[in-house]
């Protein structure tokens, strides 16, 4: 038969573990103290059971249970500065302690509760890494409640509780950081789609008409598209229109330019890496491909990505499969692939600087954007949705674009594409005055060279605008007697090759 102080501490041990089960079995704050209390209570009855939270020079009532817990003592402040009582309990080793009338200091709820002559307190600290952060305090209304024998596990519970009190916290930042990213990645796709709404693409001429309907076309896939084009010819916008009508318009679009991106950093930025898998690695960081799973990734200037990391795209694109910089097992990733360049990528591929494998990969539907000065029908459109855009922006009236501005801006060659039209507006709207747009002396200046041969026409533009008359004359028909290639002189074979480089289509131009 076990001994009176035997059985009390097999009590008391079993009491405390329960206890500490109920204090991680992951509850909200207010919930877990009071099944854990309650249960504490078994062993230590009391008529006050308290966690006092340390802010500044004061204690805050965090959590009251029992009898006493009324609802002016929650939430209340008590001050530690001359509490003999307080300061003792908070030093750095103090340990759980018992109070008596005798004792100095005040009572730890003076001025807030009227405890009769003789009651019992005792006191516990809280402590996470060595800091008292705060006390744990049962109260009894009789005297002696609290003997030496339960002190010990009186202390291991405080010391639980201090543990699930920090995870709780913990837990709690950690959702609130997951709900403030989730707002915000909800933010920025709405921003983005209201973008691509805002500013669709511009599709005025029967050039860019066709690009529209092959997006339209490929969207509903999974297939990767390369988009081809001068610079600043609005590839990225045509990306952003390729995800916004695809089944991953939701998922992310994750933009990475392959030519600002530095030689050292730029297979951990596609492919992430795991902690320590190199000098500076602290901590475990997802790449743009994890980024974008279930997306939507588009890679401009591919062209520019280097040698060695090519066959790891290769393998992404076809196994969809990434190895992160020091993983010793791929991910799978479910990534629709967009890639953008105004290079050459076939004469790179002659040169040895691009894999003849991954051009091919990346090639299946190749989309070319004609420079500007080859439609400007666009031209009046893209011109009224950058100024609707710079009003917005600023929060001014719209510019009215005049016929004549319209007839200076038609005729410019623009070298810069798209982007020189948006910044030469911008800063004729900056510089008008009143509400009609008016372009400063200087603003279209001539091409290097001068004179009427800037505006020239590249081989590459002749030989599209030729062979785009061709198609639509024999309504996309290539082979045969009256077939485009008998026309142009060449074998079917070649006019194929020629169509495929330049991203014509003959099924775009049939009736």
């Amino acid at each position: 038969m076990a001994t009176p102080d035997l059985e009390t501490a097999l009590t008391g041990a079993r009491l405390v573990e329960e206890a500490g089960a109920l204090l991680t079995r992951g509850e909200d704050g207010p919930a877990m103290v009071a099944h854990a209390f309650e249960r504490l209570g078994e062993l230590v009855p009391y008529d006050l059971a308290t966690v006092l939270l340390r802010e500044g020079e004061a204690l805050r009532v965090a959590h009251a249970v029992g009898p006493l817990a009324s609802p002016q003592l929650r939430g209340a402040f008590i001050p530690v500065r001359g509490n003999l009582r307080l300061q003792q309990a908070l030093k750095p080793r103090s340990g759980p302690a018992t109070f008596d009338e005798d004792a100095p200091g005040e009572d730890t709820f003076h001025g807030l509760l009227e405890m009769p002559r003789g009651h019992s307190c005792l006191v516990a600290p809280l402590r996470s890494l060595g800091e008292t952060f705060g006390l744990m305090t049962l109260d009894a209304m009789v005297c002696r409640q609290y003997p030496e024998s339960v002190l010990h596990h009186v202390g291991v519970f405080a010391s639980l509780l201090a543990l699930a009190l920090k995870q709780s916290e913990h837990l709690q930042r950690l959702a609130e950081r997951e709900r403030n990213l989730a707002e915000e990645v909800s933010y920025f796709r709405e921003v983005q789609r209201r973008d691509v709404l805002q500013e669709p693409l511009r599709a005025e001429s029967p050039a860019m008409r066709a690009i529209l309907d092959q997006l339209r076309q490929v969207a509903p896939t999974a297939t990767t598209v390369r988009i081809t084009g001068e610079t600043g010819t609005g590839k990225e916008k045509v990306a952003q229109t390729l995800h916004h009508l695809s089944p991953r318009r939701e998922k992310p679009f994750i933009k990475v330019n392959c030519s600002t991106l530095p030689a050292n950093l730029i297979e951990s930025e596609l492919f992430g890496h795991v902690k320590g898998a190199f000098s500076g690695a602290a901590a475990a960081r997802k790449g743009r491909f994890e980024l974008a799973d279930g997306g939507t990734l588009f890679l401009d200037e591919i062209g520019d990505l280097p040698l060695d990391l090519q066959p790891k795209l290769l393998l992404a694109i076809q196994e969809r499969e990434i190895d992160p910089l020091g993983s010793e097992k791929p991910r799978r990733v479910d990534v629709r692939m967009v890639a953008a360049t105004h290079v050459d990528l076939a004469a790179a591929v002659e040169a040895g600087r691009f894999r003849q494998d991954l051009f091919y990969r990346l090639n299946v539907f190749p989309v070319h954007l004609p420079p500007l000065r080859e439609r400007p029908e666009d031209v009046r459109a893209l011109a009224e949705g950058f100024l609707q855009r710079f009003a917005r922006q600023n929060r001014r009236a719209p510019l009215h674009l005049t016929e004549a501005v319209l007839a200076q801006l038609a005729a410019y060659a623009w070298p810069g594409n798209v982007r020189e039209l948006q910044n030469v507006l911008e800063r004729a709207a900056i510089l008008s005055a009143g509400r009609e747009l008016r372009l400063p002396p200087g603003a279209l200046p001539p091409r290097a060279g001068g004179g009427g041969a800037s505006r020239f026409p590249t081989w590459d533009a002749q030989e599209r605008s030729y062979l785009e008359r061709l198609l639509r004359h024999c309504r996309g028909k290539v082979s045969g007697s009256e077939g485009a290639a008998a026309l142009a002189g060449l074998p079917p074979s070649t006019l194929l090759s020629r169509l495929e480089r330049l991203g014509l289509r003959p099924r775009d131009f049939r009736a």
